[in-house]
């Protein structure tokens, strides 16, 4: 129970990486707000898990993308909640098409929902820390995408490196607050979004045969470290991204198999 009696507020938690994190800190205690844009159903599981936990919840809906929404948010979980001690960045969006097909409308909505709902988040709540003497945690989820380009996908790049940078300065501006800012970069983790085409086999082999730990990730791979970040165990760690992907990054040239 590493964050008894602390409040968390999780976007995006209604499925995959959020939905196992949201749950992973109830289970070490802590209560949890759970933030969805579309999908109700999927929301109100992640909380009736949570409170089997034994554990507060309340469903919010909000899309990151806007800040008039952001702003609501966080008050609802604060009124809730009576506070946020960890907030965890975790929606996002990403649309796979070449580099010279991208227009305006995919651009802006990765940017704003990855990026810009990101930092939008974490001032308000950053905001609200201060104002209650919180030393709190705040976790952002990258992406090795953050550090290495993978072709199809270029806004989604940009938007994950954008969050690297973003995890490093907003902990520069906040240290003094005692608020720890840190980000989790998942490599290929096998969600309900991308299980259509991670199943392939395919894409399966190829992939498989680039990853040392010769497996995919699964959402519950990125529980502990989201725990760790969030706790007191990780108090003199800030602006830092803690990798997760199976070796994936280590691995410069692939052996000829």
């Amino acid at each position: 129970m590493r964050l008894e009696g602390k409040k968390a507020l999780v976007t995006g938690s209604s499925r995959g990486i959020g939905r196992a994190i949201a749950i992973g800190l109830a289970r070490e205690g802590c209560d949890v707000v759970v933030n969805y844009c579309k999908n109700s159903d999927a929301a109100e599981s992640t909380a009736a898990e949570i409170k089997k936990l034994g554990h507060a919840t309340v469903v919010v809906q909000a899309d990151v993308s806007k800040v008039d929404e952001i702003k609501r948010l966080v008050q609802e979980a604060e009124t809730a909640l009576k506070q946020i001690d960890i907030l965890v960045n975790n929606a996002a969006v990403d649309f796979y098409e070449p580099w010279s097909d991208i227009g305006e409308e995919s651009w802006d909505v990765t940017m704003n929902t990855n990026l810009r709902g990101a930092f939008f988040c974490a001032q308000f709540v950053a905001k609200s820390m201060i104002e209650r003497h919180l030393a709190g945690s705040i976790i952002n989820l990258s992406s090795t995408n953050g550090t290495v380009a993978e072709s199809g996908v270029l806004v989604y790049n940009v938007s994950k490196g954008g969050m690297e940078m973003l995890t490093k300065s907003l902990a520069l501006e906040l240290a003094t607050h005692g608020i720890r800012v840190n980000a989790l970069a998942p490599g290929l983790i096998e969600t309900d979004a991308n299980r259509s085409f991670v199943g392939e086999p395919v894409f399966r082999e190829h992939y498989k045969r680039h990853i040392p730990l010769r497996r995919f990730g699964a959402v519950d791979d990125c529980v502990g470290a989201a725990v760790f970040l969030a706790s007191e165990e990780s108090s003199y760690i800030t602006g830092q991204s803690i990798i997760i992907d199976g070796g994936l990054l280590s691995d410069q040239c692939p052996p000829i198999s």
